[in-house]
């Protein structure tokens, strides 16, 4: 027999894996019998680790819930900036009616006041071409005529009276009347001049406006403050002036006065020959009304803003603003002794 060659022994086979199965074990993965990775049902990748492209659910969270903080912070400092503006605006208007950008009208006044006295005699007084008070000297002017010699007016469709009357340059400053009554905590100074062309004499209204501002109802008991007229603007601690309406509106400008109304500007009382002359729709006659006028814007002049009525059937604050009505169901009050006292 020939011997046999001994065989070498035989690798035991490798079994073999299942059908559609890769034999590879480089990818450590399983693949499809196309090959490709194994899908799942939702068509994404069945390995556990998520593609680096797309955010998980917690991070697509937190960028929803960061966009909608930034939306909420925006809308807030727009409800911030909306509002400050707002109040900003508010504060601009309270702050131009406190410093009388709009001053008082001529108003309604109460029926207890004063008769209005006798003109005094003309005197000599010096004539100034302004209302600075520096000028040449002349006689004064006639006496403050009556409403029967007072030019004819022209009645608007409210009943108020216009002269269209314009100034001619010239200023009449008042002699210096005695003081009606012994001087109070507090003095000041005024000097009263009239503009040319009002038929306002300066003499005659230099007493009424003497009585008005140290009656015991007025401010000599409300605030313990008198006044002294003197002759010389420049010795005043304020002017009076009497002016014609284009005057008046110059005098009192940036103020607005249409014509027609009374202010104070810095140290210029200012009265519109008109309502000095025939007065308001309001009040009762021209007496009343050049009382409360004067009460009225001198008040302004001692640092007394507007007033409000505090109740119906009550008199109003002298500081109130009276020229067509009186809001709030007030009667009219030339005294700031008398604010919201039983009408």
């Amino acid at each position: 027999m020939r011997p046999s060659t001994p065989q070498p022994p035989r690798r035991p086979s490798r079994p073999r894996r299942g059908a559609g199965r890769d034999s590879s074990s480089a990818s450590g993965r399983r693949t499809a019998p196309g090959g490709s990775p194994r899908r799942s049902p939702a068509g994404q990748h069945s390995t556990h680790r998520r593609s680096s492209i797309e955010p998980d659910p917690a991070s697509r969270r937190a960028l929803v819930v960061a966009r909608r903080e930034r939306q909420r912070r925006r809308t807030r400092s727009r409800l911030l900036y909306g509002t400050t503006l707002l109040a900003a605006i508010v504060l601009i208007v309270v702050g131009l009616r406190a410093w009388e950008l709009r001053p008082g009208f001529a108003l309604p006044l109460s029926t207890d006041t004063t008769t209005t006295p006798s003109p005094a005699p003309a005197e000599a007084a010096p004539r100034s071409a302004g209302p600075s008070g520096s000028g040449t000297t002349s006689p004064s002017a006639s006496p403050t005529p009556s409403a029967s010699t007072l030019p004819a007016p022209r009645l608007d469709a409210e009943g108020f009276a216009h002269s269209d009357a314009v100034g001619d340059g010239t200023w009449t400053i008042a002699p210096a009347v005695p003081v009606s009554r012994p001087a109070a905590g507090t003095v000041y100074r005024y000097a009263l001049q009239v503009e040319g062309g009002t038929h306002v004499d300066a003499a005659a209204a230099a007493p009424i406006v003497e009585r008005t501002l140290n009656d015991e109802r007025g401010w000599p008991t409300a605030q313990n403050t008198s006044f002294e007229p003197v002759a010389d603007p420049a010795a005043a601690d304020f002017t009076f002036n009497i002016a014609t309406p284009p005057t008046a509106d110059a005098l009192c400008a940036p103020l607005e006065t249409s014509g027609m109304w009374s202010c104070r500007n810095a140290n210029n009382v200012v009265i519109n020959s008109d309502r000095w002359n025939w007065g308001a729709i309001t009040h009762p006659d021209v007496d009343s009304y050049r009382t409360y006028v004067t009460n009225h814007e001198v008040g302004h002049f001692l640092g007394h803003e507007h007033e409000f009525c505090a109740g119906a059937g009550l008199k109003a604050p002298l500081m109130a603003q009276q020229s067509h009505d009186i809001a709030g169901g007030c009667v009219y009050n030339a005294w700031p002794t008398q604010d919201n006292q039983p009408g």
